[in-house]
């Protein structure tokens, strides 16, 4: 029977095994697998519809290839592609919310709406940032380029080369992309202005802001800061209760929108040792004596140094200090250095020098590449017969490439045109204002007119080798060690924090992370420390080394879950403030008890001074050297002229208040613009309300944290 009985116990069990074994003789296990895995791929939810990670890595690459295309980029840094991953996450979550709302309420954006938000008067707003419809000159949005553009990717490219058509076939993707954006731009214009019309501005609320805003008050006061009073003397006055209480009636600012972490970490650099700076100063000083003697020192630049040789002259004036000092008084050939300069030893050479231009200002008109040479020859020979017969440069480069500025390249130095080669600085710099010629620039034939140049200046040829001090293997393996043995030592809750003060780390203790938050600090590439954090137990420690020249250690000190904030998290915060009302009580009863009588008393009193600020109204929300401070607003519409207003709490100290003068703005009030100015301001702040509620509602689960 006791055998019966255990077996029956263990029933729900065994049916689950046997189950389990059922669906693994119908289905492969690959299967079983792949749909557990697909079951798990929940980058984020929203109202139970699922976005998997590759469907938010998808749109991340999306928006990144657009922003290359849009900056001109061929990649973007760590914080760009933060940036990114936050926007695209807040988009698709804005997207599939409208979605849903718009489906209820009947509202869409149709293709004729898109068609007339490109054609119509009123172009959508999105295109105006776009760089490909804007004037680089003027910055302006100019419609020929967009209509250009959108005749560009309607074209029929069957028979257009390769590259042709994969520049189209770009172009239509980002189009389509830029679609999409003004899609749900729309969408959420007609959504926030029915969530605005639901509050109806009354004719009171109208005359409320308008009178809020029509008295314009100077005031005079004297301020007894908080901070001037140590917090110990008031301290003990606060008690748990008392914050607890606050606490309570502040709970609704608590709120949790996402689990939290706390988490202590510190960052220990990892720089060059003495012993790697010595063997760079030895390398350095080997190859000195053979730096003096060439006369080719490009060679041994491009040979040992971090940079390559640039064989042109740049303006002694846009040399740093100490290098312009030496090319000021060095003779043809001297060398100056080794020394060390930061992270790095530098020696440099005086080459040659003269005077010359610095900049050129340069028109170009480039000739289609693979034109063989013959070819090339007599169309450039043609092009310059024509603007030497008179041609004006600007209409002809206008004509052969329209929207090119007349072929307007800007000013240049030789520094700038290096890469061109010595050919194009030869002849730029040494042709007179006004000048044509061609040139070919990287097998490329160009026309090319010298439109200006600025007055001869003292230029120079420098020769520079650069050898950075890198961290050895034997540095870094040194930091390594010691980091392991901290965490040996010290790797659990109790001691990581006194542990890392004792050694002296600059330790950051009991840090609050979200699973949004995207870097520690500003440490580059920390955010792999707030994905650990939120996948692991209170009390792992960890040591990341996958860092450029750093190391962090971080452990998890608890985890914060739950509808609010616990009394416990933010206990600090809300007795500080209790502080102050202390401060404020005390402050003031001292005052008063001095029965002064005018400001300058109150501020001999408290060895401060008079301020004065001007053109206060009750909407002012940030005064000019005080910043928030209600008091002042309410006093500019309340406070009477010339009364002197017994010490108030403030929001950073003590005031004493004289209003010293009122104006009130001579426009007659207007009950329509009233309202459409509280209608404007409320549909953004509607909207955003809106957001946070559907947000909570739509149960908008952020799960990103477990996957990046």
């Amino acid at each position: 029977m006791a055998a019966l009985q255990k077996i029956r116990s263990k029933s729900s069990l065994l049916i689950g095994v046997i189950a389990l074994g059922l669906l693994a003789f119908v289905l492969p296990w690959s299967e079983i697998s792949s749909f557990i895995n697909k079951s798990k791929d929940k980058a984020f939810t929203v109202d139970g519809e699922v976005v998997t990670t590759r469907q938010y890595q998808d749109r991340i690459a999306q928006w990144e290839h657009f922003q290359k295309i849009m900056s001109g980029q061929n990649s973007l840094d760590e914080n760009a592609t933060l940036q990114i991953r936050e926007m695209v996450y807040q988009q698709m979550v804005k997207e599939i919310i409208l979605d849903k709302q718009a489906a209820q309420l009947g509202l869409n954006v149709t293709k004729e709406e898109l068609n007339d938000m490109v054609t119509g008067p009123n172009v959508a707003p999105i295109l105006h940032q776009i760089p490909f419809f804007v004037n680089p000159q003027t910055g302006q949005f100019e419609r020929a380029a967009l209509n250009q553009f959108i005749q560009t990717i309607s074209q029929d490219d069957t028979n257009l080369p390769e590259n042709q058509r994969a520049e189209i076939q770009a172009r239509r993707e980002i189009w389509t992309f830029i679609q999409n954006m003004m899609k749900y731009q729309r969408l959420e214009e007609k959504y926030s202005a029915i969530v605005a019309g639901i509050v109806i501005p009354t004719d009171t609320e109208a005359k409320s802001a308008f009178d809020d805003s029509k008295t314009q008050a100077s005031i005079s006061y004297v301020v007894q800061k908080y901070a001037s009073i140590a917090d110990s003397l008031v301290a003990k006055e606060v008690t748990d209760k008392d914050i607890k209480a606050l606490y309570d009636q502040r709970k609704n600012n608590f709120k949790l929108e996402s689990e939290l972490r706390k988490i202590s970490y510190f960052v220990k650099d990892v720089v060059p040792s003495d012993e790697d700076y010595a063997a760079v100063e030895k390398e350095i000083n080997a190859i000195h004596d053979k730096f003096v003697a060439t006369d080719n020192p490009g060679l041994l630049v491009n040979e040992y140094s971090n940079n390559q040789y640039v064989d042109a002259f740049i303006s002694v004036n846009t040399l740093p200090a100490d290098m312009k000092e030496f090319a000021q008084a060095a003779t043809i050939g001297q060398v100056n250095g080794p020394e060390r300069n930061e992270q790095s030893y530098i020696m440099y050479k005086l080459v040659d020098r003269t005077s010359a231009a610095d900049s050129v200002k340069l028109q170009m008109i480039p000739l289609p590449q693979g034109l063989d040479q013959a070819t090339a020859t007599h169309i450039s020979d043609s092009l310059l017969n024509v603007i030497k017969g008179g041609k004006d440069f600007s209409a002809l480069a206008n004509e052969l490439m329209p929207g090119s500025n007349g072929g307007n390249i800007g000013w240049a130095t030789e520094m700038a045109l290096a890469g061109a080669g010595g050919d194009l600085i030869k002849k730029c710099f040494g042709a007179a204002k006004g000048d044509v010629f061609n040139v070919s620039i990287n097998g490329q034939t160009q026309i090319v007119r010298v439109e200006d140049k600025t007055n001869p200046v003292a230029k120079v040829k420098i020769a520079l080798i650069q050898m950075p001090v890198i961290v050895s293997d034997k540095t870094q393996n040194s930091v390594d060690n010691e980091l392991n043995q901290f965490v040996a030592e010290n790797g659990n809750v109790q001691n990581f924090d006194n542990a890392a003060l004792t050694k002296g780390y600059n330790i950051i203790s009991n840090a609050v992370v979200s699973p949004s938050d995207m870097l520690l600090g500003q440490v580059a590439g920390s955010r792999q420390v707030i994905s650990w954090a939120f996948n692991n137990k209170v009390g792992s420690v960890k040591k990341f080394d996958n860092l450029t020249n750093k190391r962090i250690i971080a452990v998890v000190k608890n985890e914060i879950s739950g509808d609010y904030m616990p009394v416990s998290e933010v206990s600090a915060m809300l007795k500080a403030e209790l502080i102050n009302d202390k401060k404020a009580e005390k402050i003031i009863a001292d005052l008063k008890a001095k029965n002064l009588t005018s400001l300058d008393g109150y501020a001999q009193a408290i060895a401060g001074r008079v301020d004065t600020v001007n053109f206060v109204t009750f909407q002012t929300n940030n005064i000019s050297g005080v910043g928030y401070e209600p008091l002042l607003n309410v006093y500019a519409k309340h406070g009477q002229v010339n009364k002197l207003e017994a010490p108030k709490k403030g929001k950073s100290g003590v005031y004493v208040i004289d209003v010293t003068s009122k104006t009130e703005n001579a426009a007659t009030f207007d009950p329509a613009q009233s309202k459409q100015m509280i209608r404007q301001s409320n549909m953004y702040q509607l909207m955003s309300q809106a957001m946070l509620v559907l947000k909570e509602k739509m149960n908008v689960k952020d799960n990103r944290v477990a996957f990046w």
